[in-house]
């Protein structure tokens, strides 16, 4: 290893920068682990409610957009609220956004372990205990992101590629054989909503299914045009799975029949498990597959989108210079590699085991809600700034005013549903997680700024990387 924070550039195409944005949106479980919640509380007007979060994200990118063509770094949100608003308030975005997505895969490995225990114990025989797998994917992630981005690349596009395939297949068999209620559009017919509130909680979840779209600047600084591809890969990513989520919805809810949906929102199993076995026979273990490949793949993405916020604050000079470090041969940050994988590992068993896998799955997944809103509300003031005084001439009112405001009202009233009424334990515990990452933030930052001889960083904050 040396000092030096090169990463490898120019190894990733427009396929590579799209599919790191899709696997961490991780579309299977997006829609095979919230399509009863969404039938539930909107009834068969659960493909609207994809629909109109599609709508809330795609405003929420727009003013990304142009600071993604403007900052091409893999600092991300890092840089992009430094350039806009200042130093401090982007070391405490760009640690929000590390630390969660440092923290997700954690949860992600937990959670799909013990979505493998569950459904190969009592089926196969395979008695292996929930933290077996866990390892065994954590294992992965660290194999791929020390071995460097383009193997981490070709994984996420293998595996993505499959569990997409998977669920476009078992959406279309339901369209092509439906249970009771036969093919209609009735889920797309906004006069069939009959409950309101319930519509509106459903789209809050879904709204943070699409999340992950911001990672596609995390490999920016790899790619071969960061200023084109990614925001390419930010928008493609958010209309793709905005597609694939309407469209599946539809399909499974047809395939297990409009006239008995509240069977499906009360199903014990996972209702894409239940079709499955219903319409290709017994073929569960493909959407197992499925759904471990979208699990390992999240893992994967976030430990990239991680471990590259990581560097790019470091390089700044923001946090620990050794966390810049990257590997002579592989290109890759080395330390921030092993950190990311410390930390993990950490969560995943001194947490996971007392709690449960699914209660660690749920509180922080919960907890990423309200660390999002932060993030999002900080880089939408930040993209006016920028443009009002960095570049004027640039500075549009419906990209730089109308989408910062509409989407910052919206995540506001997102944060309040989410907490009101307060969920059960142990999800209430989210809010003040996630006022824990930030308070961790704040110490740190004062710790940093201590002494006058350190904080140049604040000047360095923001600056962009060389990418020839």
């Amino acid at each position: 290893m040396n000092a030096t924070s090169d990463l490898r550039k120019g190894s990733v195409g427009l396929a590579g920068v799209l599919m790191q944005a899709i696997a961490q949106i991780s579309p299977t479980l997006g829609i095979f682990y919230t399509i009863a919640f969404t039938t539930g509380q909107a009834g068969i007007s659960a493909p609207l409610t994809y629909l109109a979060a599609f709508a809330v994200c795609l405003v929420i990118s727009v003013p990304m957009l142009g600071l993604a063509r403007h900052l091409p770094s893999a600092g991300g949100f890092y840089t992009y609220v430094s350039q806009g608003i200042g130093p401090r308030s982007g070391f405490l975005t760009g640690w929000l956004y590390a630390i969660m997505v440092m923290i997700v895969p954690a949860a992600l490995a937990a959670f799909t372990g013990a979505v493998l225990h569950d459904e190969l114990s009592p089926r196969y025989g395979v008695g292996l205990p929930w933290w077996v797998y866990a390892l065994a994917i954590l294992a992965v992630c660290l194999g791929c992101a020390f071995r460097g981005i383009v193997i981490s690349i070709r994984f996420l596009v293998a595996m993505t590629l499959f569990e997409i395939t998977v669920g476009l297949a078992l959406s279309l068999t339901g369209l092509f054989s439906p249970g009771p209620g036969g093919v209609n559009i009735s889920g797309f017919d906004p006069s069939r909503i009959d409950n309101s509130s319930g519509f509106f909680l459903a789209i809050v979840l879904s709204i943070f299914a699409f999340t992950g779209f911001e990672s596609a600047a995390a490999v920016g600084e790899e790619s071969r045009d960061p200023k084109r591809l990614v925001p390419r890969a930010i928008f493609g990513s958010l209309a793709l799975i905005g597609a694939f989520y309407v469209f599946c919805a539809w399909g499974l809810q047809t395939g297990w029949g409009t006239s008995n949906l509240e069977a499906l929102a009360n199903s014990p199993t996972a209702p894409a498990f239940v079709l499955a076995d219903h319409l290709w026979h017994g073929g569960s273990i493909v959407v197992l597959i499925a759904l471990v490949n979208s699990g390992l793949g999240v893992c994967i993405a976030c430990t990239t989108s991680s471990t590259r916020t990581l560097y790019g604050m470091a390089r700044t000079g923001a946090l620990p210079g050794a966390l810049a470090r990257v590997h002579k041969h592989h290109r890759t940050p080395v330390i921030a590699v092993f950190a990311q994988t410390v930390v993990a590992l950490t969560i995943c068993l001194a947490v996971g085991l007392p709690l449960g896998p699914y209660n660690l799955f749920n509180l922080l997944g919960t907890t990423g809600t309200f660390v999002y809103i932060p993030i999002f509300v900080l880089m939408n003031i930040a993209a006016y700034r920028f443009f009002r005084l960095r570049h004027p001439a640039e500075l549009r009112v419906f990209p730089h005013v109308i989408c910062p405001l509409v989407s910052t009202a919206a995540l506001i009233v997102i944060g309040w549903k989410s907490i009101v009424p307060l969920p059960d334990w142990p999800v209430r515990l989210a809010p003040g997680l996630a006022a824990l990452y930030l308070l961790l933030g704040t110490a740190v930052l004062i710790g940093r700024n201590l002494r006058k001889g350190r904080r140049g960083w604040m000047e360095s904050a923001g600056e962009l990387p060389d990418i020839g």
